[in-house]
């Protein structure tokens, strides 16, 4: 095979995981499994503000490369479910800083456990080694994609 087909074969793969991983079957047993019925932008935007919070909604948009309205409105959802609380920044009154809650930490362990239940399960054949590479070059492309120094 050539380089071409190689990247055409990387391509597809990877649209295929992509259509599979973010498809309402695996949104639906992720929710079951966890106990969290978010959408996906609604998890991206927990999954941020658990990582780099407290955080202002610019910097969450800014992580998660959506639009500021986007994001606000999921966040008003996180809010409504008591996920993420919405504060004052101290350092410019009139900027909002944004924390998950409590309930919001334990909801996106239990997601995140989920999800990983959902990936051992369907590399539950592979070997180690081979797991580890999966995992090396994933990330290394992920680095590349990303624009990150590899």
């Amino acid at each position: 095979m050539s380089r071409q087909d190689d990247l055409a074969g990387v391509e597809a793969a990877l649209s295929r995981i992509g259509r599979v991983a973010n498809s309402r079957r695996a949104a639906r047993y992720r929710a079951e499994l966890s106990g969290v019925d978010l959408l996906p932008t609604g998890v991206a935007t927990l999954a941020t503000i658990f990582r780099v919070g407290p955080a202002r909604l610019t910097d969450v948009s800014a992580h998660l490369e959506l639009e500021p309205s986007r994001v606000s409105k999921e966040v008003n959802r996180l809010v409504d479910a008591g996920l993420v609380t919405q504060e004052s920044d101290a350092s410019d009154r009139r900027a909002v800083l944004l924390t998950v809650t409590d309930k919001g930490a334990d909801a996106w362990r239990r997601y995140r456990k989920a999800t990983d239940k959902q990936l051992a399960k369907t590399l539950v054949e592979w070997s180690d080694d081979d797991l580890h590479q999966l995992s090396t070059f994933l990330t290394r492309l992920s680095a590349a994609v990303s624009g990150e120094a590899t």
